[in-house]
C-alpha cells in the first residue's frame, strides 16, 4: 500500500510508534477538559468567527512574540522560516525580492494581510504575490499561517491559504521602547514606539527606519515605516479598533531572471520604489442574546516605480527589453459578519464582502532591439467591483469531535457565479491526540495586469482554481511542554496562467490559461520545553510537485525543506537561540543559462541576549554563521556572514 493513497494508515501507525499505543481496537475515552491549557490561544484567521485553538479544524501555525523574540529577526523571512510547509527564497541579499511557497503553491496564490487587510496588489507584474522583504515587522506580536483552499470565506486570492500579520493592540499601562542597531555591510536599524491609554482611548504608535548597502554585489535597501494600532472604549459591548501601517522601501538588485551577481551579461541593476499605505477599521458589537455583529472596512494603497535596465540571453541579444514605468493600486473592501453562537458546542456566522480595485500603470518599454519602438507605451487602466456572500457553521459533540463546514457564493464581472465550500473536523482520539482533516476549493482572479498588459494581457484569461485536502495527527500536553504533529496534504491547481507556447513559436507573446499541476506531501513539527529555561524545535517538509501535462517539476520548490531550533536561558539575564535551516536542491530558471538545479544548502543562525539591567536588553544576532556558500537563485549568493549589535530600552513614563 502507497503512502500516497494511505495517509491516515501511515499518520495513526507513525503516532502509535512513539506514543507506545496501539492503533486499533482503541476504547472510546472521554475528552479530559483539563488537558486543556486555561488560556487557550484563539485563531482569527481563516474563518468568519474566531475558534480557540483546541478546537480548531484547520490545519495551522501560530508564530507569537515569544516565539520569535529570541532570535531578533529584522525581515518576515526570519520569523516565518521555520514553518511546517512553507519555503521561503530571497533574491540575494535584502534588496532582492523574497518569496514563498505555501505547500508547493506559487507566491501570488497564498492571501497575506496585516490584521485582515490585504497586500497582495493585483498590478503586479509577478500575479499578485507579496514581496516580504518590504513588509515592515516592528509592531507584528503574532502571525497565524492557515493553510489550505480558504475561498469559502475570503473568496478570490487565498487559493493556498492565508497568513495574517497581527499587530499589537494596547497596554493599560503607558509603555514606551527605543531599539538602535548596526552590523556589518552598513546595516542599520532605529525604532521608537509608545503605546498607552489616553481617557476612552488606547494606542500603540511606532517609527522605524532600517537599512543596508551591498550585502552582495550592487545589492541595497532602505525603508522608512510607521504604524498604528488605535482603540476606542465606547461601551462595554463595543471593541473598535483601526489599524493601519506606512511604509516606503528603496532598493536596488539585478533583475529577475538575469542571473545574478555572478551570471549577468548586463551588469545594470534594477531599482525599486515603493510606496504602501494600508488601514483598516473594525467594530464588534456583542449583544446578550449570543449574537455577534462585526463590521470590516479597510483601505490599501500601493504605488511602485520600477527602473529595469533589462536582461541579455547572450551578449549580443535581449531576453527581455528595458523597461521603466510606474503604478498605481487601490482596493477598497467591506465585510459585515453576523455570528450566533447557538449553544456553547455550536456556532453560526453568514455575512457579505464586497472589494474594489482600480489599477493603473505608465511607462515605456525599448523594443528597438525587435525592430520596434524605443517608447513602447505599457500603459492600462482598469477597475473592477466583485464581492459574495458566506455561511459558515462550527459544532462540538461528545466533547471529542468538531466539524466545521462553510461555503461562499462570489460575483465578478464577465465570470460566472461560483460556489467555494470548505469542510473540516477534529476529533479526539485520546485525551492528549487528536486527528484533524480538512478538504477546501478556492480560486483566483486573474490580475489586473494579466487582463490589461499591452503586450501580454489577455482580457479573456479565466480564474485559476485549487481542490486541496489534508488530513494530520497532533499530540501536545496539557501546557504544551511537548507537541508533535505529522499531516499529509495534497492540491491540485488547474488553470495556471502562463505565457501560449503555441503563439511563443509564432513570435507572439500573450498569457492564457495552460497549466494543471499538483503539490503533495508531509509536513511535520516537533516542539521540546521541558522546563522554561530550554526549548529544542524541529521541523520537516516533504513536498513533490509535478505540472501534469508535462511532468515537469515546478520550480523553485525543494523536495525536502526543514530545521532544527535550540533556546536556551542559563540565567534570567543571559539567553541563547541558535537556529539551523537546511533546503534541499530544486530547479530554477535563469535567462543566460536556460534551465538549471540549485544545489542545496545548510546555513545556521545564532542570537545571545542580555539583560544587564530590569529596562535594558542587549543583544547579538549573527545570520549565516558558518559563512555557507550558497544560492536561492542561479548567479544570486546569499550573503556571507552578517551580523547585527543592538540596544533596545522599554521605558514606562512616571505618574
Amino acid at each position: 500500500m502507497s503512502l500516497d493513497n494511505s495517509p491516515f494508515i501511515v499518520l495513526l501507525f507513525l503516532f502509535s510508534l512513539v506514543l507506545g499505543i496501539h492503533p486499533f481496537g482503541i476504547p472510546r475515552i472521554q475528552a479530559d477538559e483539563s488537558a486543556i491549557p486555561t488560556l487557550d490561544p484563539i485563531l482569527v484567521t481563516g474563518s468568519a468567527h474566531p475558534t480557540r485553538l483546541h478546537r480548531s479544524t484547520q490545519s495551522h501555525t501560530i508564530v507569537d512574540h515569544t516565539d520569535d523574540s529570541p532570535i531578533h529577526p529584522n525581515r518576515l523571512a526570519s520569523i516565518l522560516q521555520h514553518v511546517p510547509g512553507l519555503h521561503l527564497d530571497e533574491m540575494g541579499g535584502r534588496g532582492g525580492i523574497s518569496s514563498m511557497y505555501l505547500r508547493g503553491a506559487d507566491p501570488n496564490f497564498t492571501l497575506i494581510m496585516v490584521d485582515g487587510i490585504p497586500l497582495n496588489d493585483s498590478t503586479d507584474q509577478r500575479g499578485g504575490s507579496v514581496d516580504l522583504s518590504t513588509i515592515p515587522i516592528d509592531q507584528i506580536t503574532r502571525v497565524e499561517i492557515v493553510r489550505g483552499p480558504l475561498s469559502a470565506f475570503y473568496g478570490s486570492e487565498a487559493m493556498a491559504g492565508a497568513i495574517n500579520l497581527i499587530t499589537d493592540s494596547h497596554s493599560e499601562n503607558s509603555k514606551g521602547r527605543i531599539l538602535v542597531e548596526g552590523g556589518r555591510f552598513d546595516s542599520q536599524k532605529g525604532l521608537i514606539q509608545g503605546q498607552g491609554t489616553f481617557g476612552p482611548f488606547s494606542a500603540n504608535l511606532s517609527f522605524s527606519h532600517s537599512g543596508n548597502e551591498e550585502q552582495v554585489e550592487k545589492d541595497a535597501f532602505s525603508q522608512h515605516a510607521i504604524g498604528w494600532n488605535i482603540g476606542m472604549d465606547v461601551r462595554s459591548q463595543w471593541d473598535i479598533r483601526l489599524t493601519g501601517q506606512y511604509a516606503k522601501s528603496s532598493v536596488r538588485s539585478f533583475p529577475e531572471g538575469s542571473g545574478g551577481p555572478s551570471l549577468a551579461l548586463l551588469r545594470e541593476t534594477e531599482r525599486r520604489e515603493t510606496q504602501t499605505f494600508l488601514t483598516g477599521l473594525t467594530a464588534f458589537l456583542e449583544t446578550p442574546t449570543g449574537w455577534l455583529h462585526q463590521l470590516f472596512l479597510s483601505l490599501s494603497k500601493r504605488s511602485q516605480d520600477v527602473d529595469n535596465p533589462g536582461v541579455l540571453a547572450t551578449p549580443s541579444f535581449f531576453q527581455i527589453p528595458a523597461t521603466r514605468f510606474s503604478t498605481e493600486y487601490t482596493r477598497y473592501q467591506g465585510r459585515l459578519t453576523e455570528t450566533w453562537t447557538i449553544t456553547p458546542y455550536s456556532t453560526f456566522s453568514f455575512g457579505g464582502h464586497i472589494t474594489h480595485e482600480r489599477g493603473s500603470r505608465n511607462g515605456t518599454q525599448d523594443l528597438s532591439f525587435f525592430g520596434g519602438r524605443a517608447d513602447e507605451p505599457l500603459d492600462f487602466s482598469l477597475d473592477r467591483t466583485f464581492g459574495g456572500s458566506f455561511v459558515e457553521l462550527t459544532a462540538t459533540a461528545w466533547e471529542t469531535l468538531t466539524l466545521n463546514t462553510g461555503a461562499r457564493l462570489d460575483f465578478a464581472k464577465q465570470i460566472q457565479p461560483r460556489v467555494n465550500p470548505r469542510v473540516s473536523a477534529r476529533y479526539q482520539l485520546l485525551p492528549l491526540l487528536h486527528l484533524h482533516g480538512a478538504y477546501g476549493k478556492g480560486f483566483k482572479l486573474p490580475g489586473l495586469a494579466s487582463l490589461e498588459d499591452p503586450v501580454i494581457g489577455n482580457p479573456n484569461l479565466k480564474p485559476e482554481t485549487s481542490t486541496g485536502w489534508d488530513l494530520g495527527l497532533e499530540y501536545y500536553t496539557p501546557h504544551h511542554e511537548i507537541t508533535v504533529s505529522a499531516t499529509y496534504f495534497h492540491n491540485r491547481f488547474r488553470g495556471l496562467v502562463d505565457l501560449d507556447p503555441d503563439l511563443l513559436t509564432q513570435g507572439l507573446f500573450q498569457l492564457t490559461n495552460l497549466d494543471t499541476a499538483v503539490t503533495k506531501g508531509w509536513e511535520c513539527s516537533v516542539t521540546l520545553s521541558p522546563q522554561s529555561l530550554v526549548s529544542f524545535q524541529a521541523n520537516l517538509t516533504y513536498l513533490t510537485t509535478r505540472v501534469t501535462k508535462t511532468g515537469d517539476k515546478l520550480r523553485n520548490r525543494p523536495k525536502w525543506r526543514g530545521g532544527l531550533g535550540l533556546t536556551v536561558q542559563p540565567s534570567p539575564k543571559v539567553s541563547f537561540n541558535t537556529r539551523l535551516t537546511f533546503v534541499s536542491s530544486r530547479l530554477d530558471f535563469q535567462i543566460p543559462t536556460q534551465t538549471t538545479r540549485v544545489g542545496g544548502y545548510t546555513k545556521t543562525d545564532a542570537t545571545i541576549s542580555y539583560l544587564p539591567a530590569l529596562d535594558w536588553r542587549w543583544y547579538a544576532t549573527l545570520e549565516n554563521l558558518t559563512n555557507a556558500s550558497y544560492e536561492d537563485f542561479r548567479g544570486f549568493p546569499a550573503p556571507p556572514l552578517t551580523f547585527r549589535i543592538g540596544i533596545e530600552y522599554l521605558f514606562a513614563p512616571t505618574s
